[in-house]
């Protein structure tokens, strides 16, 4: 058997889908609270850190058995590119930093190496060690704030608004996904992870460590997994996705309560963003509507168009969210891309004539 045999993707990607999401929020939030090399350099870190986890477990499962397969070899190489890249990352922060960025990261360390462990011990999917994993990637957040020279108090609400919605989401979603497979768990300790999460940011929130729209997403947080917790079961495919909508919104919101408090982020570039990225759609919507009505089929690339106007959307309402005005033109994006989606779901032709309204909705934006 030829390395070129074994696909790339079984060995460069990690299987579970959810470190995925407890990988990119704690990246996203320190690029927006603290844009620049230091933190472009640290989200390289994390990143190809993480991806670097896969490849890694492979080789010591091969080597322990006292054995080596082609995907050996070729695990080897990625890990190699893998680590080299966060490697250049780490040395980008540290070359740039305007602050003690290794505290936070040094911090995580016991929990990485107790994630490390529960990986050798085929364990990683307990839940103590995606806890303690999803908090170690948390620690790049405020790693990101500290580098970029700001204060340690935002440092500190950084961590806890990740650590509050890590705890939540990683208790309700493993019940979700047990009541998924026909499995009766206990929900009550989602419940209390919950509301404790909730609970504890508004504390936090009267404290001065933490904005009031990072509060308010943990409360509808809340709100929404107590109320998904009396309702039937939906796949772990919609909970997986379900719970990165949630950690991208109490991402943008926690970047937004800090702007609003006065710090200069990457949020500020949104308004602009938004028109621009909205004259660049206008033309797109047109063209994928005559390619619908001449096809008839919504494939892929359509559906990664759409990801692109819910995007520009979103850019939309918090546009709105900075000048608190009921200004016409973020409004009919949202309402172009609600009825896009409700024609999406239609037979023929429907999808190809929701993209036309939509560009016009978006030509008269």
């Amino acid at each position: 058997m030829r390395t070129a045999s074994i696909p790339l993707k079984s060995v460069a990607l990690p299987t579970e889908h959810g470190g995925w999401g407890f990988t990119l929020e704690p990246i996203l939030l320190g690029l927006l609270l603290s844009p620049g090399p230091p933190t472009l350099g640290l989200a390289l870190l994390g990143l190809f850190g993480f991806l670097a986890r896969h490849p890694l477990k492979l080789i010591y499962q091969d080597l322990r058995k006292g054995k080596r397969y082609p995907r050996t070899h070729l695990a080897l190489r990625v890990s190699g590119v893998y680590l080299t890249l966060a490697l250049l990352g780490f040395l980008l922060t540290a070359f740039t930093a305007q602050g003690p960025f290794l505290l936070p990261l040094l911090l995580a360390l016991p929990l990485g190496a107790f994630m490390l462990w529960a990986d050798t011990q085929n364990r990683s999917r307990d839940l103590f060690p995606e806890i303690a994993a999803a908090l170690a990637m948390a620690s790049l957040a405020p790693a990101g704030v500290l580098a970029g020279g700001l204060g340690p108090e935002m440092a500190l609400g950084s961590f806890l608004v990740l650590a509050l919605r890590d705890v939540a989401a990683l208790y309700y979603a493993r019940t979700q996904v047990l009541r998924a497979r026909g499995m009766r768990p206990k929900r009550y300790p989602a419940y209390i992870a919950l509301w404790s999460s909730a609970g504890l940011a508004l504390f936090l929130q009267g404290q001065g460590l933490l904005p009031l729209a990072a509060s308010l997403v943990l409360l509808l947080l809340a709100l929404y997994g107590s109320l998904a917790l009396l309702r039937p079961p939906v796949e772990a495919r919609i909970i997986g996705w379900t719970q990165m909508g949630f950690g991208l919104l109490l991402v943008l919101a926690t970047a937004l309560g800090y702007t609003l408090q006065g710090l200069p982020t990457a949020l500020l570039g949104v308004p602009a963003l938004h028109r621009f990225l909205g004259w660049a759609l206008v033309g797109l919507a047109f063209l994928a509507g005559l390619y619908l009505l001449w096809r008839k089929e919504v494939g892929r690339p359509i559906r990664i168009l759409v990801g692109f106007y819910d995007v520009n959307a979103l850019l939309g309402l918090l546009y709105l969210a900075f000048v608190w005005k009921p200004l016409p033109h973020p409004l009919l994006a949202l309402t172009g891309v609600v009825l896009l989606h409700l024609l999406l779901k239609k037979p023929y032709p429907w999808p190809g004539i929701g993209f036309l309204l939509l560009g016009l909705l978006l030509l008269w934006h």
